[in-house]
């Protein structure tokens, strides 16, 4: 089993708030992926200035924060979703990787 990394960048990001797309909310910055020929999933997420965050333990002592926390599995939600525009366009960079692969071997 191939085990790939792309590093997806975004802008305009949405996040639903209350089912809501239109809160004027709009984040920025790339997002770590991983998985195999199967799919991926979002290891971590790097804000345009400079912010990382990870599944859990976003605290900077490694403890949960429940924001970030939080934060992290909405914004990988919308990546992760190939029903979002940004989920679609992150399925086929991660398609392109994965084809890419497959023919250099």
């Amino acid at each position: 089993m191939n085990a790939f990394s792309l590093r997806f960048d975004f802008d305009e990001l949405v996040i639903s708030i209350l089912g809501r797309n239109d809160n004027g909310l709009l984040l920025y910055g790339f997002a770590e992926l991983v998985g195999d020929h199967e799919g991926f999933s979002v290891e971590a997420i790097h804000l345009a200035e400079g912010t990382v965050l990870r599944p859990a333990g976003n605290a900077e002592s490694g403890r949960p924060a429940p924001f970030a926390d939080e934060l992290f599995r909405r914004i990988a939600a919308v990546i992760e979703n190939d029903k979002t525009v940004l989920g679609r366009h992150a399925a086929m960079e991660w398609a392109e990787l994965v084809e890419h692969h497959g023919e250099a071997a």
